[in-house]
């Protein structure tokens, strides 16, 4: 399994450089187009009906997903955990309580601190591209006990012809699938709205 200190360093060295140029908006966090990153929220946010809903959003980066569910309804409690602190300021900032009093950004490291966070369905889009496939299932598997409903992951596909960048992990969708059966029976595969893109819902019943 990739080791949590080169993790760490990966998100770094790919995220900062990101965030100097581009701040706040949807490239910061490696978003090639806002349209591309409103596909992924809208296809994770049909894991259920969330309006009124508990999330944790494992690597919430500056808080997209937050401005996206509350501009479609949402009036939830929500939770963002982000493991770099430079994110987690621009979300605060940009999120004060006054403003959203239903929601939180937290920094630190999920699979850490998870015993301390639990939430109806917990989230995570576009957090894998720089982990393996072993740090994928760990992470997976430690969102799935965290939540009291259901899951909601999304990760870039091996299927699509096209592999950019290099650095990128595109993991098989299958071995994936096969991976996520062995905590549940009760799931959903989605490869249907961006071909180099799938979604996987994990539900507790």
């Amino acid at each position: 399994m990739l080791n949590p200190s080169t993790h760490y360093q990966r998100l770094e060295a790919y995220y900062t450089p990101l965030l100097k140029e581009h701040g706040d908006e949807y490239r910061a966090v490696g978003w090639v187009t806002e349209h591309l990153q409103t596909i992924r929220f809208e296809v994770l946010s049909a894991v259920g009906d969330i309006r009124g809903a508990s999330i944790l959003d494992v690597g919430c980066g500056v808080g997209h997903y937050l401005d996206w569910l509350n501009a479609n309804g949402f009036d939830g409690d929500y939770i963002g955990l982000e493991v770099q602190e430079p994110m987690v300021e621009i979300a605060r900032k940009n999120h004060p309580k006054e403003s959203f009093p239903q929601a939180s950004f937290e920094l630190g490291d999920f699979l850490n601190n998870s015993a301390v966070f639990e939430a109806d369905y917990v989230m995570a889009s576009g957090i894998f591209a720089l982990t393996d496939l072993d740090l994928l299932r760990l992470t997976v598997k430690t969102m799935f006990d965290s939540a009291r409903i259901g899951v909601a992951f999304n990760c870039l596909s091996a299927f699509t012809p096209r592999r950019e960048p290099e650095c990128f992990m595109f993991a098989d969708p299958l071995e994936v699938f096969q991976f996520c059966t062995t905590l549940t029976k009760v799931l959903l595969f989605r490869h249907d709205y961006l071909p180099q893109d799938f979604t996987v819902f994990l539900y507790k019943n």
